[in-house]
């Protein structure tokens, strides 16, 4: 099989991908700095070419020495809720694809994957395709939506198929504990009692493997370049999600349904559309949502 370039390894998603790529053989080149944890990718480490990006010049000599195929984009910062509309954390984004794109120039990619987000649509109150407007209303989805400038002129100048990917609600094993999922689960293993609002929002929640499992498809086949959301099929509300978590974790435990007010603007039906991506790589095939939550609580209460 092909090398892989992938940044953001370290991370949910990238590590997610890695893992499915290695077992797949292909060959595996992960950027990462000189502290990164990686121990969400210790199991295949050695499996891993590794290169720090420390040291600007340095780490663009050795990729430019190692030719890739593929460069899956799973690096970012200022993810969390309270790093969205930090101008100068997001612009640091869009500083670092540029410079991966000198990189990807002297090498011999044929294919770009890019991780963008749901983000980049803004306010979102339905299921949504791809041509849907972009309004972002954050920093972090305006910072998106100009590296989607980036990567598609860079892509089209040079020839080479480019795949931005709007990344849905996802969860699964290895996610960071301060997310919805994991968060519920802790809080639900240790404590009494928690309040929440109404709970009635729709969420499209895509478990990490299936998604890792998509991008593998994608690296391994032909398909048209654009934009391409990536859901899950299946919405479910809040309140049936935090239910379902109760049950398996800590049945007594009480949960407070509308004690607490939504936010102004508050979302209440985020999901993307998936026919576009299945008219390039056919059906999907995803997890049944229970057995996926059941194998997430698992992971986390160990």
């Amino acid at each position: 099989m092909g090398k892989v370039l992938i940044s953001g390894i370290t991370g949910f998603l990238g590590s997610h991908i890695a893992e499915t790529l290695i077992k797949a053989n292909f060959q595996i080149i992960g950027l990462k700095r000189k502290n990164s944890n990686i121990w969400r990718c210790e199991e295949f480490k050695d499996k891993i070419n590794w290169v720090d990006i420390d040291n600007e010049g340095n780490y663009k000599r050795i990729l430019a020495k190692l030719t890739f195929d593929v460069f899956i984009h799973a690096a970012w910062v200022g993810v969390k809720a309270d790093e969205r509309n930090d101008d100068v954390l997001q612009a640091q984004n869009v500083i670092f694809l540029n410079s991966l794109l000198q990189v990807a120039s002297a090498s011999a990619v044929k294919k770009i994957i890019f991780l963008g987000s749901q983000a980049e649509y803004g306010y979102i109150n339905e299921m949504v395709t791809e041509d849907k407007e972009c309004i972002p209303t954050t920093a972090y989805g305006k910072a998106k939506l100009a590296c989607l400038d980036l990567i598609e002129n860079y892509a089209e100048s040079h020839k080479i198929d480019w795949l931005w990917l709007r990344v849905f609600s996802l969860f699964g094993e290895k996610e960071d504990n301060t997310w919805l999922i994991p968060s519920l689960i802790l809080q639900m293993k240790s404590g009494d009692e928690m309040e929440f609002t109404l709970a009635e929002q729709k969420y499209a929640y895509l478990y990490v493997k299936d998604f890792a499992n998509i991008i593998h498809q994608m690296v391994s086949s032909s398909i048209e370049s654009g934009i391409y959301n990536i859901s899950s099929s299946n919405s479910v509300t809040i309140r049936e999600l935090v239910e379902k978590i109760r049950d398996l974790v800590n049945p007594t435990f009480l949960l407070k349904f509308g004690a607490l007010k939504y936010r102004d603007m508050q979302s209440m039906h985020v999901e993307g559309s998936l026919e576009k991506l299945k008219l390039q790589i056919g059906d999907i095939k995803l997890t049944d949502f229970d057995i996926a939550l059941s194998n997430t609580i698992e992971y986390y209460i160990e």
